[in-house]
């Protein structure tokens, strides 16, 4: 509703004491929608866009989605889902339109075991050095159920049934909370809810009422099967997580601007404190031993220079007859830095071929985006040594032209990820070192452009091109006010 306005048309125009036009003409001053601005990074974005490219090359999934999340305010700094469409040409099928980051539903497998630690230590259930005897790999826990574990073990820590994932000592674990508590949690961490994100389509996921569950339910939900979730509501509860236990609702939307450029509306974080913030560091110091001990199953997500707080996930999809033979949903989950989280990345991979170990098919990916992300963000690295310059991206030159209607008169674009290639046929603008540009000649939606680059505040009055600005060329400050007037081009 934002973007579209509403629908007015001019009068119709006269000559010679005829009408020219029947209906009149779209009025842009009058039709024209508000701006609505993006939390997503273009650079981010962009290195995310590459990454799930080689994703599919290598791994020829279903589907894949990859997710990166501020959790200190619920920002979507990237989203990108495979298969995708181009809105220029038809689609070969419905499926392609999907938003799968918001709208598929899966079982999130072992990412859950992160909640039902978090909720046994918040109410004093387990102790971190706690130990349980995770059976050898195998245990009959009903007459009819077997449990098993990947990776064999005796006696581990609440920090090692972590780091191993080993469903067995979880289930242990969540037998200690029972039913009704459990299914609280996983309730508070906002599964089972539509997340409050301003995108279409967005999945409550599943998640059945604790009176329903079998025994064997309460045991699969403890570590993340028997319910679904869609990839951005995983991102979100573990954000919470990394975010000292402050949930956040995800937000695809920064601020909404009107056509003078005043806010109509703007982003205002409102945290929910889920369990309290002794309780989420040591969470996600345990989750520290998934990437960084032999124990760990999220190795190969290991970035450079950086600790890793993450979670593995090999989840059996289900199919018409229980779970399928080697049909699986591989994901990582994980924030960084570990100690200061800035984003937390989500890599989920549906049906890969040739493997099926989160580690093995999501985990690299991660490595590969959080040390770019690391690099052009400017977080310090925690072992102290200077980090590596980004590496330049080269994008298109941007149109500027707009049918009559189309251009609002303040025009919101973020800049596009590295250098910009400048053919024949593009819009050139001045070149620009540090200081307050000129803007004389350019049209609203350069100059709005031009400002963003040069790190100053420009307030347009009229329409047309620039033909005055209160602050002339110079070295000013950053963040300088600059009031520009624009008239129709004579």
């Amino acid at each position: 509703m934002q973007l579209r306005g509403r629908e007015a048309l001019s009068p119709a125009y006269f000559a010679a004491g005829k009408k020219l036009l029947v209906d009149g003409v779209p009025d842009p001053g009058v039709a024209r929608g508000d701006t609505v601005v993006l939390t997503i990074d273009s650079q981010i974005q962009a290195m995310v866009e590459e990454e799930i490219n080689t994703l599919v090359r290598q791994w020829n999934p279903v589907g894949t989605s990859i997710l990166v999340l501020d959790p200190r305010n619920g920002e979507i700094l990237a989203l990108a889902n495979r298969p995708t469409f181009d809105p220029d040409h038809p689609v070969q099928s419905a499926h392609q339109t999907q938003n799968l980051a918001v709208q598929a539903a899966y079982e999130p497998g072992s990412t859950l075991k992160a909640v039902t630690v978090a909720a046994a230590l918040e109410l004093g259930a387990v102790r971190e050095n706690e130990t349980f005897y995770c059976e050898k790999g195998r245990w009959k826990y009903t007459p009819r159920n077997t449990i098993h574990d990947a990776h064999p073990a005796e006696w581990l820590t609440v920090t090692e049934i972590l780091a191993a994932s080993s469903n067995i000592c979880t289930t242990k674990i969540a037998d200690r909370l029972g039913k009704q508590t459990l299914s609280k949690w996983v309730k508070k961490f906002h599964f089972g809810e539509r997340p409050g994100v301003q995108l279409p389509g967005a999945t409550a996921g599943l998640l059945a009422p604790p009176e329903k569950w079998s025994d064997i339910q309460m045991a699969n939900i403890s570590f993340g099967q028997g319910m679904a979730a869609s990839p951005l509501q995983v991102t979100a509860a573990f954000g919470a997580l990394a975010n000292d236990g402050v949930y956040h609702d995800p937000t695809i939307v920064q601020k909404i601007l009107d056509a003078r450029g005043g806010t109509v509306w703007e982003h205002a974080p409102e945290g929910e404190r889920l369990v309290r913030s002794a309780t989420a560091k040591t969470v996600m110091r345990m989750l520290e031993d998934v990437v960084h001990t032999e124990l760990g199953t999220g190795e190969n997500a290991h970035v450079d220079g950086y600790l890793v707080a993450g979670k593995t996930s090999t989840a059996q999809k289900a199919g018409s007859k229980g779970y399928a033979d080697g049909m699986y949903y591989s994901s990582f989950i994980g924030a960084l830095p570990a100690r200061a989280p800035r984003v937390v990345i989500l890599v989920s991979v549906n049906v890969p071929e040739g493997a099926h170990y989160g580690n093995d098919v999501a985990a690299p990916s991660f490595s590969r985006l959080g040390a770019q992300i690391m690099t052009h963000l400017g977080v310090p690295r925690d072992d102290g040594k200077t980090p590596p310059p980004p590496k330049p991206v080269v994008v298109a030159a941007k149109q500027m032209e707009a049918a009559l209607g189309v251009l609002a008169d303040i025009d919101v674009e973020p800049s596009l990820p590295g250098v910009e290639e400048r053919g024949s046929g593009a819009a050139a603008h001045p070149k620009i070192s540090t200081g307050m540009p000129d803007f004389t000649g350019l049209t609203l939606a350069q100059a709005v452009d031009l400002a963003g680059r040069a790190k100053v505040e420009l307030r347009a009055t009229g329409s047309g091109v620039a033909v005055s600005q209160d602050v002339p060329p110079g070295q000013v400050e950053s963040g300088r006010v600059v009031q520009v007037a624009f008239a129709p081009k004579k």
